[in-house]
């Protein structure tokens, strides 16, 4: 698959630990069905030299939400060419089958907001995105921004309010509210799960608001109040890996991989 006909622009905001490059290890017979734009937010003045020529670079400090607005908007026309935008944190260990297949899956199911569930040994904020191994997906009213998958619909809805707060709490309580909390729309993909590897709270994002004097529950509690939205965290549904949908929800969370 060429540059051209990929569908899915990757977009990482990634400092000098980042684990982007063993996302692109390509084994046999397997091609990368995404584009990548790195977001560097490091002091390197060359970083990643040896990347493929088809994976741009572009220079952003400050926090995950401040950095991922500039690049959007640095990115310009050229966003016009895809149907989905994922923007991973840098510290999510996959390979590139589980992500092709993400991004398959997304697409099979059209959805306009999805992220991949997290694995065994994960590092979780939210039980919701924990993987259920015998669900393909699960429907649900939440996504969580370190590893948000948009259509571009929802990235046209959703991208204004990517820098409402430094920390990034918040606004993935808003996307669902603003594509209307569709039953069938937002997915957390269990077939094609990633680690996240980053106790948290103590990465670079937090660090850097710390800096700038930002406390992200306070950021948290003003964004709710000035945008009327509550924590939303349902299951609705899902589809087992046989590809039949599933409405109980005992059966859906029968089982769930160890995280810490």
């Amino acid at each position: 698959m060429t540059a051209t006909e990929r569908r899915v622009l990757v977009i990482v905001r990634a400092g000098d630990q980042s684990l982007h490059p063993q996302w692109l290890v390509q084994p046999p017979l397997q091609k990368r069905n995404w584009d990548l734009h790195v977001s560097y937010f490091g002091d390197l003045r060359r970083p990643y030299r040896n990347r493929a020529s088809d994976i741009t670079l572009s220079f952003e400090k400050g926090t995950k939400a401040i950095g991922t607005a500039e690049c959007l908007a640095r990115l310009g026309s050229r966003i016009d060419h895809y149907d989905w935008f994922w923007l991973p944190d840098d510290d999510l260990s996959a390979d590139l089958p589980t992500i092709n297949r993400f991004f398959e899956i997304v697409a099979q199911y059209d959805l306009d907001l999805a992220q991949p569930a997290l694995d065994e040994g994960s590092y979780v904020s939210h039980e919701i995105t924990v993987r259920r191994p015998h669900m393909r997906l699960r429907y649900t009213s939440f996504v969580e921004v370190m590893a948000a998958c948009f259509s571009r619909k929802a990235l046209d809805l959703c991208a204004p309010y990517f820098a409402a707060t430094a920390t990034s709490w918040g606004p993935d309580l808003l996307f669902p509210k603003l594509l209307g909390y569709p039953e069938r729309g937002i997915a957390v993909i269990d077939e094609s799960p990633v680690v996240h590897t980053r106790p948290v709270g103590r990465g670079p994002n937090m660090a850097l608001a710390a800096k700038m004097g930002i406390d992200p529950r306070d950021e948290l509690a003003a964004f709710k109040q000035r945008h009327d939205v509550e924590i939303r965290r349902e299951t609705w549904g899902g589809v087992d890996r046989n590809g039949n949908y599933v409405a109980d929800l005992a059966t859906i969370n029968r089982h769930k991989a160890r995280c810490k």
